[in-house]
């Protein structure tokens, strides 16, 4: 999936407490169909802003973000809520899997969401499992695993429906150095063996060498992006 964004600012509304916060300003960029392309940059620089606006999470105050040829930032919230169900994945830097589901049926939930047939579903946690390297896991509930196994799981559930395009927000944040770097290397599988357009903010220059393309985000502006080949 190609991604274009053109001319777009964010804007956080004023409030009794506080000013206004110009979080991006006039970014325009384009990440080709089947990049992996990373948005690097210090906290507050406004990559996450831009992660959600890429991720259809929030609309821009001004500007123009496209899907391919589709303008996400003029769909209605109904279409919005399918794009993401049907044609993105997630991946946290709090994991988010649901508590009271064990590994299983936290995988599974995207496609229980969609309403697929069971065996449908079974199958392909079973296959998204062993892509992990999580299948003896699949009974075991969240508080029962280790940091890099939910995030694995995590992983997991976000690839489950094949989606074209895959946003990670500071994925291995919450995760200890070998940890991260396991998690790194099973985003540069999913992405070699699937293809998927992947975006993923990060503020680690490790992590910021798996890309394909990096973005350096700056102060509300992107600064430049670099092209490297792996």
């Amino acid at each position: 999936m190609r991604i274009r964004l053109e001319n777009v600012s964010h804007l956080y509304a004023p409030s009794d407490e506080s000013a206004g916060v110009q979080v991006l300003d006039d970014v325009s960029l384009e990440i080709p169909s089947g990049a992996f392309a990373v948005l690097i940059g210090a906290s507050g620089s406004g990559k996450s802003t831009l992660l959600n606006l890429i991720g259809a999470v929030d609309r821009p105050t001004s500007g123009r973000v496209f899907h391919g040829d589709v303008e996400t930032s003029a769909l209605d919230e109904a279409r919005l809520t399918r794009l993401r169900r049907e044609s993105l994945g997630f991946i946290f830097q709090f994991f988010n899997l649901i508590p009271t589901l064990n590994v299983f049926e936290n995988v599974a939930f995207p496609l229980s969401l969609a309403k697929r047939p069971r065996k449908e579903i079974a199958d392909r946690v079973r296959e998204a499992l062993e892509e992990v390297s999580l299948g003896h896991r699949a009974t075991h509930f969240p508080n029962e695993l280790s940091g890099g196994e939910m995030q694995r799981a995590a992983i997991a559930r976000a690839i489950i429906h094949r989606p074209p395009l895959l946003l990670a927000d500071e994925p291995t944040g919450n995760l200890d150095s070998k940890n991260g770097a396991h998690v790194l290397e099973l985003l540069q599988r999913v992405h070699a063996a699937h293809k998927p357009t992947i975006v993923m903010a990060t503020h680690s220059a490790q992590a910021a060498a798996c890309g394909t393309t990096v973005i350096e985000v700056a102060d509300g502006r992107v600064r430049h992006g670099l092209r490297i080949e792996n």
